[in-house]
């Protein structure tokens, strides 16, 4: 409560913001339920890693193989934790999911208490995030985004607490540190505060001002860079590699642009739309925001860095990638429109107004929610949930009973060689050998050289492994053995659709699964 402000009024409003937290919480509740049975092959692929990790295995996917083919070990240590207590691994990641998601909520609605002057865009905004469809999906997935987000908005809670911003720097700089190891974009934040502190302070006083402020943070990012650089033999994730092992040319960056302005607009175009109008407004207003100091550019820059570098790297991104970007960005579109509302409120006879820029407070952020509500209930209805019932179907109908069917009818030594490798690897528990790269590294540089098609049907994994089993993606059942020259090596067992590949990908795909007859291969092998 501030000076001078009435104790009854304080009260008042203090109810209503637990009454319209209460009510977002509802509200969010209520739209991820009916997404409860969302599961991607991803989420197995922690599971894996996170099965290992409790049966003191390692921080492994295939035992006595250290490759770092995770890029959240936050996520994947805090699922062994409760696989070591007995609980499901899938049910393990989605009450983490539900957990942080409730958490970020909370955090939301606390940065906006601290940094937001009108009470009635306060409440209006935390029920907008109630109902974030990107947000949303990705809750009860097992998937670490929710967590990324809780610690990204905690960071940001810390980080504005005190003015001026980053004076309270020791707790943001270790939420972001442990967000890092999340979602390894989130890292950047440390990097572009460190910059901050150069720019601010010169090269010796800033790095010294850096270390000072930052050094949880930096603890935590140093202490996981020498163990991954020990246990991994890379202080980096391997599947940044792989990922980027994609297309090139400025065809192929465009592509990339606009696939991350079309996931961004489709829940907060709203949002990007009132931040560009109040910061234009402002302006015309003559207001001429400060430079320094230059830590309070922090959030604003990472929002700007982080698809830019996705874009110079060739990483197709995916809606769970910008997740934990999105509330930075509503925030700064909230609290744009906070200043613009208030700004006649600084002037002179300014209290004589307060009824009267409240009540347009009200009626703008009213106006303003309604939008937001009725893109992101549309966006749930017509993309995220039609999207996550047919994906999970058929992963379920797919994938999952062959993972079991595989631990079922192969010896325990089997090997499987397969585009996407988690369900498989985790309901057979065999070995497997991951087409895409992500935990077999030799596969990203023949990536780089042709499509994993062509990789696929020129059989380039045999140049590092013979796996016993071999899984192929295509647009139709038995298609590798019409595209591939060694189609005597291989013994149909079958096959299995999947009705789209997500998003980024809603084509159709049907997997084919095949026994490698290696003496058949030596047979052709020896005549070409």
């Amino acid at each position: 409560m501030s000076r001078g402000q009435d104790p009854r009024a304080f009260g008042e409003t203090a109810r209503v913001q637990n009454a319209v937290l209460c009510a977002a919480v509802l509200l969010m509740a209520a739209l991820a339920w009916p997404l409860r049975g969302y599961v991607t092959d991803d989420t197995y692929i922690h599971l894996q890693y996170a099965h290992h990790l409790a049966a003191g295995e390692g921080f492994v996917f295939n035992t006595g193989e250290r490759v770092y083919g995770s890029t959240s070990p936050l996520w994947v240590v805090l699922i062994a934790d409760l696989m070591a207590m007995g609980v499901d691994g899938l049910l393990a990641s989605k009450l983490l999911g539900a957990a942080a998601t409730l958490a970020a909520l909370w955090l939301w609605a606390l940065l906006l208490q601290q940094t937001l002057a009108s009470p009635w865009l306060r409440a209006l905004a935390t029920l907008g995030w109630a109902a974030h469809a990107w947000m949303l999906r990705w809750s009860l997935s097992g998937m670490e985004t929710p967590l990324a987000v809780a610690l990204v908005v905690g960071g940001l809670v810390a980080f504005t607490s005190v003015r001026p911003w980053g004076t309270r720097s020791r707790l943001a700089s270790l939420l972001w540190a442990l967000a890092a190891l999340t979602r390894p974009e989130c890292g950047l934040l440390l990097v572009l505060w460190g910059v901050s502190c150069v720019l601010e302070r010169g090269l010796v006083g800033g790095a010294r001002a850096a270390v000072t402020r930052l050094w949880p943070g930096l603890l935590v990012q140093a202490g996981w860079l020498v163990f991954a650089a020990g246990y991994f033999g890379s202080m980096f994730p391997n599947t940044l590699g792989a990922k980027s092992a994609g297309g090139e040319g400025w065809a192929y960056t465009m592509e990339q642009l606009l696939r991350q302005g079309a996931i961004v607009a489709t829940t907060d175009g709203v949002l990007l739309l009132v931040l560009a109008v109040a910061g234009v407004g402002a302006l015309l207003r003559g207001a001429r925001p400060a430079l320094r100091p230059f830590e309070r550019w922090l959030p604003a820059l990472w929002l700007v860095t982080v698809p830019v570098l996705y874009t110079c790297r060739g990483v197709p991104v995916l809606s769970r990638y910008l997740v934990p970007l999105l509330p930075v960005l509503g925030w700064l579109a909230w609290r744009q429109l906070d200043r613009a509302l208030l700004a006649p409120a600084t002037g002179e006879g300014a209290p004589a107004h307060a009824e009267g820029i409240s009540r347009r407070a009200l009626v703008t952020g009213v106006a303003v929610i309604s939008l937001v509500l009725a893109q992101n209930l549309w966006a749930w209805q017509n993309v995220v949930r039609p999207q996550v019932t047919s994906f999970s179907a058929g992963l379920r109908a797919s994938l999952v009973p062959w993972g079991h069917w595989f631990a079922e009818h192969t010896p325990a030594d089997a090997v499987i060689a397969a585009p996407d490798i988690g369900a498989l690897g985790y309901l057979s528990q065999r070995r497997v050998v991951d087409l895409a790269g992500l935990v077999s590294p030799a596969m990203v540089p023949l990536l780089r050289e042709m499509p994993q098609e062509d990789a696929i049907a020129r059989f380039e994994f045999a140049r590092f492994s013979r796996p016993d089993y071999l899984v192929d993606r295509a647009s139709r059942p038995g298609d590798l053995l019409e595209r591939s020259a060694w189609r005597a090596a291989l013994v149909p067992l079958g096959h299995a659709a999947l009705p789209n590949l997500g998003v980024a990908r809603p084509d159709s795909a049907v997997y084919s699964f095949y026994r490698i007859d290696w003496a058949a291969y030596d047979s052709v092998a020896a005549v070409r």
